[in-house]
C-alpha cells in the first residue's frame, strides 16, 4: 500500500466520504480512542475542504448573469435614448415597404468593393477588390471574428455538427474551463490520492445540477427578462454542460472501481460484493439513468424519434434524481433544488398558469404537406408591468412560440406537448387595443415524420378539434433590436417565415392600426357553402428598400399559402418623401369587397423553380448588396404598365395596383454609422451564411447586429 494506509482504514474512509460535512469533522476530533494514519486525515480534510470550494462555482454563474444583466439594461436604454418607437422602426427618413419583388442586379454600391459572385465558393474571399482599402479597426476585426461561424465538422452521434458562431463557442470554451479548474484545482493526480479527484468529480457533478436544471426551463422568466437570454440560446449550454456531467460521472464512477482494485480487492472485498453494496447500487443505478438521458439526447435520435426522446427525458430525470438522492448524502440539497426547479417549470408554471383549452380549425394547404392551425384566443388581461406574459390571454410577443397538444388525436397524444412558433401577428399591446376580444393565432406546422405527419393525415378528416396551448415562451431581444435599428433586413428559409413574418408586421404596421389592419385570405364557409375570400389588391408602393428588406427562400411558390393574414395598405408605414405617390388612384376599387394591402415580402426565391428565376439564391450576395447600395433593389420586375388583366397569373387573392408607379425617388446613401439589424431563421445553411457575410461587413467598419431565431430541439 505504501504509506496510502490499510484496506480497513480505506473503507471506513469511504463511508466517511458520504457522510455530511459535520459528521466528518465530528470524526476527526472525535476518533473514540482508534489512531488514524495521517494518510487517511489528509483525505478527509480535503473532502471538508473541497466540499466548502466546490459550492463557490456559483459565484461565478452569478457574476456572469450580473454582467449579462448590465448589458441587457444599457442595450434597452440605448434603445430609448436612440427614440425607439413602441411598435414601429423610425421613418424620419423615409422608411417604408415595397410589397414587389426585388431584384439586386443592378443595385449602385457605395465604395471600391464588389459582393461576391454567385459563382464562387466558400473558399473565395468575399471582398473583390478594385481599389486598395483601409485596414479594418481592431475592435471591428474582433467583432467580425466573434460573429464568424466556422464549418460544419463531422461528429459521431449526428452526419454533421453544426457548430455555433465565435463568440458562443468562446463562451462555451470558458464554461468548461471553469469546470475543468474546480475539477482539477488542488487535486492530486496520484494513485496514492486518487479518491479526492474522484470524491470532487461526483461533487461538481451534483453541484451543477441546478444550473442544468435552469438551462432546460423552458420559460427562464426572470433571468430572460433580467438578461435578454432565450431559451434556444441557453439550449447550446444545457447541451454542453449535459455532456461534461456524464464525464464528471463516468470519472467518479470508474474512480470508484480504480479504489475497489488497488485498495479493497486485496482484503477478500469480491467484485459482486462490491457492486451490490448499496450505496454502490445506488450510484450505477443514478449513473445509468444519466446515460441513457445523454444517448436519447443526441441530435440523430431527437430528429428521428423525437416523442420517445420526450418521454425517457422525463421519465429518467426523475428516476436519476432518486437513485442520486440516496447515493450520496451531500447531493440532497441540491437534488432538492433541481427537482423544484423541474416542478415549478413543468408543474406550477405551464400546468396551472399557462396551458389553456382552445377550439382549433385544421386547414391542409395545396401543397399536401402542410397543416395549418387556426384558432381565435380570448384578450382577457394585459400582460404585467414586469413584461412577463402568464397565458395566451394576455397575448404574446412576435417570434414566440407554445407547445401543442391535441388529445382528441390519440391516448399517447395527451402526454406529448410540441413546440411551434406563432406564425401569425401578435395582439397590439396600445391602449386603442383595448376593445379587442380576441385574436386569431395560427401554427404553420410543416409534415415531417412522428407528431407533425400524424396530424396531417388526421387533419385531412378533421376541420375542427379542441387543442391544449402552453404559452407563450421566447425572448424580445430581436423585436427591440429591429424597433432600435435604424435598417431591418429578415431573411427567413422555408418555415423560417413563421419566425420573421410576426417580427416583420410589428416593425412596419402603424402603432394606432394594428387594431384593424388583419386582412385574412382564408377561405370560409357560412351556411355550408364556401364563401370565397375578398379580392384584395396588393399595391405596389414606393418604399425605400435600403431602410427594410424581408427575403424570403422557399422550396416551393404554392408556400405563400401559409401567410394568410395581410396588412391593410392604409395601416402601414409609408414613405413620408412620396406621400403624393402614394396615394390610391382613381378607380382603383373595382368593388367594395376589395381590399387594398401591402406585403410584408420584398424578395422571395423558389429554389424548386426552373431557372434562371427558379434555384438556391446567393444571400451572401443579396445581403451584401442590400447592405451597400443605395436602393438595395430594383423597383420591380413588373412593369408600370400592369393591368389586372396582365397579373391574371398572379395568386387568386393578391393583384398588383394597376397603373403604380415604380420608380424610386431620390434615397439618401446607406452609412456605416447606421445601426442595421439582421433577423434570420432557416436551415443551418442559411444561417451561416447570414452571419459569414455579416461577419465580413462589420470588419469593413458596418455597424450590424444580427439575430438568429433557430429553435432547436
Amino acid at each position: 500500500m505504501d504509506g496510502t494506509g490499510s484496506p480497513d482504514e480505506f473503507l471506513q474512509t469511504l463511508r466517511l466520504s458520504l457522510k455530511p460535512s459535520d459528521n466528518l469533522v465530528d470524526t476527526l476530533a472525535n476518533t473514540g480512542g482508534v489512531p488514524q494514519s495521517d494518510h487517511i486525515r489528509k483525505i478527509i480534510a480535503a473532502t471538508l475542504w473541497h466540499r466548502k470550494f466546490v459550492p463557490t462555482y456559483y459565484i461565478w454563474i452569478a457574476a456572469v448573469v450580473a454582467v449579462s444583466c448590465g448589458i441587457e439594461t444599457y442595450k434597452r436604454r440605448r434603445y430609448r435614448s436612440n427614440g425607439t418607437r413602441s411598435s414601429n422602426v423610425d421613418v424620419s427618413n423615409g422608411s417604408a415597404v415595397d410589397s414587389t419583388p426585388s431584384s439586386s442586379s443592378s443595385s449602385t454600391l457605395i465604395g471600391a468593393n464588389t459582393p461576391p459572385q454567385k459563382d464562387v465558393d466558400e473558399a473565395t474571399s468575399l471582398l473583390l477588390q478594385k481599389e486598395p482599402r483601409e485596414r479594418p479597426q481592431l475592435r471591428s476585426r474582433l467583432a467580425s471574428f466573434l460573429l464568424y461561424q466556422p464549418r460544419p465538422i463531422p461528429a459521431l452521434t449526428s452526419a454533421i455538427n453544426t457548430l455555433p458562431d465565435n463568440g458562443t463557442t468562446l463562451s462555451i470554451l470558458f464554461f468548461l474551463a471553469l469546470n475543468l479548474f474546480y475539477l482539477f484545482y488542488r487535486a492530486p493526480l496520484s494513485g496514492k490520492w486518487i479518491f479526492i479527484l474522484v470524491d470532487r468529480a461526483g461533487l461538481l457533478f451534483v453541484v451543477n445540477l441546478p444550473v442544468l436544471y435552469i438551462l432546460a426551463a423552458k420559460n427562464n422568466q426572470p433571468i430572460k427578462y433580467l438578461t435578454g437570454w432565450s431559451y434556444e440560446g441557453l439550449n447550446i449550454f444545457h447541451r454542453r454542460l449535459g455532456e461534461w456531467m456524464t464525464c464528471f460521472a463516468v470519472i467518479h464512477m470508474f474512480g470508484m472501481f480504480l479504489v475497489w482494485y488497488t485498495l479493497l480487492r486485496p482484503i477478500g472485498f469480491t467484485f459482486l460484493h462490491y457492486l451490490t453494496a448499496k450505496v454502490v447500487l445506488l450510484g450505477l443505478s443514478a449513473v445509468t439513468a444519466y446515460y441513457i438521458i445523454y444517448i436519447t439526447s443526441t441530435g440523430w435520435f431527437r430528429r428521428l424519434y423525437y416523442e420517445a426522446f420526450l418521454g425517457l427525458h422525463i421519465f429518467f430525470q426523475l428516476v436519476a434524481l432518486v437513485f442520486l438522492f440516496f447515493h450520496y448524502p451531500t447531493a440532497r440539497p441540491y437534488v432538492g433544488a433541481a427537482l423544484a426547479i423541474w416542478v415549478i417549470d413543468r408543474g406550477i408554471w405551464r400546468i396551472a398558469t399557462s396551458s389553456r383549452k382552445f377550439i382549433a380549425t385544421l386547414e391542409v394547404t395545396f401543397d399536401g404537406q402542410t397543416v395549418l392551425l387556426h384558432a381565435d384566443i380570448p384578450l382577457r388581461q394585459q400582460k404585467s408591468a414586469s413584461g412577463i406574459v402568464r397565458s395566451l390571454h394576455c397575448g404574446w410577443t412576435p417570434g414566440q412560440h407554445v407547445f401543442l397538444t391535441i388529445p382528441s388525436m390519440g391516448f399517447k397524444y395527451r402526454f406529448q406537448a410540441h413546440p411551434f412558433t406563432i406564425a401569425s401577428p401578435a395582439p397590439p399591446s396600445n391602449p386603442a387595443s383595448r376593445h379587442l376580444q380576441s385574436w386569431p393565432l395560427q401554427l404553420t406546422i410543416r409534415a415531417i415524420e412522428g407528431f407533425s405527419l400524424d396530424l396531417l393525415h388526421y387533419a385531412k378528416f378533421h376541420q375542427h378539434c379542441e387543442i391544449i396551448l402552453d404559452g407563450p415562451y421566447g425572448s424580445s431581444s430581436a423585436l427591440e433590436a429591429a424597433h432600435a435599428a435604424d435598417r431591418v433586413c429578415f431573411v427567413a428559409g422555408g418555415s423560417g417565415i413563421a419566425v420573421t413574418y410576426p417580427l416583420a408586421w410589428d416593425v412596419r404596421v402603424l402603432d394606432h392600426a394594428k387594431a384593424d389592419a388583419i386582412v385574412t385570405t382564408r377561405t370560409v364557409y357560412e351556411n355550408g357553402r364556401r364563401k370565397p375570400p375578398p379580392l384584395t389588391l396588393e399595391c405596389d408602393r414606393l418604399t425605400n428598400k435600403s431602410k427594410y428588406t424581408h427575403f424570403w427562400v422557399r422550396q416551393d411558390e404554392r408556400h405563400k399559402e401559409w401567410i394568410t393574414m395581410v396588412p391593410k395598405a392604409a395601416a402601414t408605414i409609408q414613405d413620408p418623401a412620396h406621400t403624393a405617390d402614394q396615394a390610391p388612384q382613381e378607380g382603383y376599387r373595382a368593388e367594395e369587397e376589395e381590399e387594398q394591402v401591402s406585403s410584408l415580402i420584398t424578395r422571395a426565391f423558389d429554389t424548386r423553380a426552373p431557372p434562371p428565376e427558379g434555384g438556391r439564391p446567393d444571400m451572401k450576395t443579396e445581403i451584401w448588396t442590400w447592405v451597400t447600395s443605395v436602393h438595395g433593389s430594383v423597383p420591380s420586375r413588373f412593369p408600370s404598365s400592369t393591368t389586372p388583366e396582365d397579373a391574371a397569373s398572379d395568386p387568386p387573392s393578391f393583384r398588383l395596383a394597376p397603373n403604380t408607379k415604380t420608380t424610386m425617388g431620390s434615397t439618401p446613401a446607406p452609412s456605416r454609422s447606421d445601426k442595421i439589424c439582421i433577423i434570420v431563421s432557416g436551415p443551418d445553411g442559411l444561417v451561416r451564411d447570414v452571419r459569414n457575410v455579416a461577419a465580413e461587413l462589420v470588419k469593413q467598419g458596418w455597424a450590424i447586429d444580427v439575430h438568429v431565431e433557430k429553435f432547436e430541439w
